[in-house]
């Protein structure tokens, strides 16, 4: 999405890769889930965020500002999930594929949560070096989409710290 857009790191000219943004989405949730206790199943939530990209192996890297509908996005990513869960013989894969795209538990919707908020600091990273009206709108355009995807974090948080002190964690 970022090449789209003609932004880049202004000191190496390269933007963040899938693989750099994984693992950014995964180090995020270790922070986050330490920070506030959460009692999440942190091998589930590291395995969501390691394949929560994968779909873009064939498909491409479809954002929200594209052309593309969400079912032809989501159909795209599917069968290439699908081919590299056949050809590894791992049925695991497409599982959590679909746990994380269909939000089925706690930590497919943190995950997904963390994808967004990855994707908003990037954008102020890149909103910065930019600057001017560019840099700006640039910013504005992912926090506004991240805001809306984000939204309810905090109850998130609230609710599952209530949760786990009921338990006397």
């Amino acid at each position: 999405g970022w090449v789209m857009r003609d932004v880049c790191d202004k000191d190496s000219g390269r933007v963040e890769s899938d693989g750099e943004h994984i693992f950014s989405t995964a180090l995020i949730a270790m922070i986050v889930m330490k920070k506030k206790n959460l009692k999440l199943d942190e091998a589930k939530v590291l395995k969501l965020a390691l394949i929560h990209e994968l779909g873009e192996i064939d498909f491409g890297d479809v954002t929200p500002f594209d052309n593309v509908s969400p079912k032809e996005k989501h159909l795209g990513e599917k069968n290439c999930v699908e081919r590299l869960a056949k050809t590894y013989d791992l049925p695991e894969l497409l599982e959590l594929w679909n746990e994380y795209e269909e939000g089925k538990t706690l930590e497919a919707q943190f995950v997904k949560k963390m994808d967004y908020l990855d994707a908003e600091m990037q954008s102020e990273v890149y909103g910065e070096q930019i600057g001017g009206e560019k840099g700006k709108k640039l910013k504005d355009d992912f926090y506004f989409y991240s805001l809306d995807k984000i939204q309810g974090f905090d109850e998130f948080l609230k609710q599952k710290g209530k949760d786990d002190n009921k338990e006397g964690n």
